[in-house]
């Protein structure tokens, strides 16, 4: 039998995480385990509920942004821990049935490395639902009752896999990583701070190591959409979008789908992150 973690980083909003959390208990029958990230100072309500449900947490000192974050998860995965699958998901959306199973069962099936499953987002709920507009607030889409579930009125997703070979859609608000995935491109890229365009950065980095992967169209997750930007004080914001893409441009050579050179996919030690996050806090 296969190990699977997953992985979340937060920045505030609990009522998020805990839905997040509790819809994967709630709609998994896999063997699990839980890590998250705790990355606001002084979150105290997120580190004492992670411990009251049993799940270790790693809680930053300072907002050393996303990318940062999900390299304490690889650490924690797989040179803390020996897990064969981690799986990353964002700490605002919500597992249908059959998708995180979907995951780790064609994971232990076959020989892809990378399997992605396929967000369900609030404004597509809106558009194919229109009389659940009323739950949500401004153009942000703010929610704070949840007791309505609305998000269960989409019903297209299955136990029978839907394999699109060789695409990504999403890579880090719900996609699974086998080990051998870390052993060959290794760490993300803490200079995307505090957000943006670093899942970018990670897929084209799994392309160039012609690394099979895939989505899972089956596999669905609701996603609200940024709630930390939208719901949260802090973490990121817009003002950082265009530095990370004028550093994406610079490394990769074009912008997203138009790179022209491969500036080195593998990122094998931290020790540059600090000075490296610091530096990008001075241009956002």
């Amino acid at each position: 039998m296969s190990k699977t973690l997953i992985g979340f980083v937060t920045f505030g909003n609990l009522p998020f995480t805990q839905l997040t959390v509790n819809s994967i208990k709630e709609t998994t029958r896999n063997e699990i385990d839980f890590v998250g990230v705790v990355g606001k100072p002084g979150d105290v309500a997120t580190l004492n509920w992670l411990d009251s449900v049993g799940i270790p947490s790693i809680c930053h000192t300072e907002n050393f942004g996303f990318p940062y974050s999900l390299n304490d998860i690889y650490d924690y995965a797989w040179k803390s821990n020996d897990y064969d699958n981690l799986i990353i998901v964002g700490n605002d959306i919500v597992a249908y049935p059959y998708a995180i199973d979907s995951l780790i069962d064609y994971a232990n099936s076959t020989d892809y490395l990378v399997i992605s499953a396929l967000q369900y987002d609030v404004k597509n709920l809106v558009r194919d639902f229109p009389e659940t507009r009323g739950y949500f607030t401004e153009k942000t889409f703010k929610i704070t009752d949840f007791s309505s579930r609305c998000w269960e009125l989409f019903k297209h997703y299955s136990d029978k896999p839907d394999v699109a070979d060789m695409r990504l859609y999403d890579i880090q608000n719900m996609c699974l990583y086998k080990k051998e995935v870390f052993k060959r491109i290794g760490y993300t890229d803490v200079n995307f701070y505090p957000a943006y365009y670093v899942d970018n950065d990670y897929a084209m980095r799994i392309i160039y190591a012609k690394m099979k992967c895939c989505t899972l169209v089956n596999a669905r997750f609701f996603h609200f959409w940024s709630r930390t930007i939208h719901q949260e004080t802090g973490g990121s914001s817009n003002n950082y979008f265009e530095n990370n893409r004028k550093y994406y441009k610079l490394k990769w050579g074009g912008d997203f789908g138009k790179e022209t050179r491969n500036p080195g996919i593998v990122m094998d030690n931290r020790d540059y992150e600090l000075g490296a996050i610091q530096n990008w806090k001075r241009q956002g």
